[in-house]
């Protein structure tokens, strides 16, 4: 490049010095003439050429771009969840079935089914997929002979992540060196897969032992109904978006508990309280929801109803309990129950207000001997 911008410049020098002389000559033949628009013609070619060279250098690496479908290597974009955003000309090469399916586990299907292992690449890739900053490598033994280097890695930034692969056949059968080399891949493979398990499965152990915190944090041990903290809470959803006597309370009690728990046992006991929820729990249904207030008192809160199918649904619970036969071992007992209804009233901004009022009315029931249901009564719905 120097070498041709020297002789550029020693043309524009002859050139100028042409023009030059031709200027200061007092006479002027017909090849003067010639020579002196040849002169300019090679100092202009010269000025613009260094021109076009000057611009051309200083723009060298300005908009550079890299074209995927030209490098050698199979490559695919996926999200973190593995659906397939793009991939390149090597890839649908290797992977014909790249155009027509969404996600790398629908990709990576037909080689995962000519591996000796196929549970084992499905649950590696499933780890991976799990795992948003896992990167991993690893070496395809494929039945129809081939040997495919698979790698994966997060892209920085871009919530996405790059699989990249390469036939390494040609290289296995070139020499002695390629196979030992393979050898170690499998074995860093192999290694890379079972922390890539157990990565998998404390995942899996963690999520559940979470789920089972809230779940016993929100749930009564000994019933399964909600705990009294939950339901409470559950309550001042519900009045969040209740229509006017829309909302009812029931609250509920075992009759004589004390009784049966000096007559046949407390197991006997925690037995007929677990009977009496698994009553009102199927009772509510989809009506509404039930709690254990504590010890052998209920409380269920129905939404969307009115006063006759809240009196008529606490009815139903009082027969099914006197109807009902509890079985603890060798004993086999019956028990009542005594039932308070009660509304939530507009304007009201927590539901403990209906719940006392509801307690009033279970109290009145238990006043007139027990085994009844008692609705509160109020001036005004």
């Amino acid at each position: 490049m120097l070498r041709n911008v020297k002789v550029l410049v020693g043309l524009g020098v002859l050139a100028l010095i042409s023009i030059v002389t031709a200027l200061i000559k007092p006479t002027s033949t017909y090849v003067d003439v010639v020579l002196f628009v040849a002169a300019v013609c090679v100092l202009a070619f010269s000025t613009l050429t260094l021109f076009l060279s000057s611009a051309s250098n200083d723009n060298s690496n300005e908009g550079w771009l890299l074209d995927p479908d030209g490098l050698p290597d199979a490559i695919v974009v996926t999200d973190l969840n593995g659906n397939i955003k793009s991939s390149n000309h090597a890839a649908r090469e290797i992977l014909p079935n790249c155009v027509s399916v969404a996600s790398i586990k629908e990709l990576f299907d037909e080689w995962h089914s000519e591996l000796p292992d196929r549970q084992q690449a499905d649950q590696v890739l499933d780890a991976v997929l799990s795992a948003p900053d896992f990167q991993y490598s690893e070496t395809l033994q494929l039945a129809s002979g081939k040997s495919i280097e698979r790698q994966t890695r997060p892209l920085p930034g871009q919530a996405s992540r790059l699989w990249i692969m390469r036939d390494l056949t040609h290289l296995q059968t070139a020499n002695i060196d390629s196979a030992m080399h393979n050898t170690m891949v499998e074995a860093d493979a192999a290694r890379t897969a079972e922390l890539a398990e157990q990565l998998f499965h404390a995942k899996a152990e963690l999520e559940e032992k979470q789920a089972e915190l809230r779940r016993l944090a929100h749930t009564d041990s000994l019933t399964g109904l909600l705990n009294r903290r939950r339901f409470t809470s559950l309550g001042e959803d519900a009045i969040a978006n209740a229509e006017p006597s829309n909302l009812w309370v029931i609250m509920m009690d075992i009759d004589h508990f004390k009784r049966i728990n000096d007559t046949y046992g407390h197991a006997a006991g925690d037995i007929a309280i677990k009977d009496f929820a698994t009553i009102s729990q199927n009772e509510v249904g989809e009506n509404g929801f039930v709690g254990r207030m504590g010890g052998e008192e209920f409380a269920a809160i129905l939404e969307a109803s009115d006063m006759n199918k809240a009196i008529r649904l606490a009815e139903a619970i009082r027969k099914k309990t006197a109807n009902h036969q509890t079985i603890a071992d060798t004993e086999k007992f019956r028990f009542t129950a005594s039932i308070g209804v009660a509304p939530w009233l507009e304007g009201e901004v927590s539901i403990e207000a209906a719940l006392d009022r509801a307690d009033q009315a279970l109290y009145s029931a238990k006043s007139y001997g027990r085994n009844r249901v008692v609705g509160y009564e109020f001036a005004q719905v």
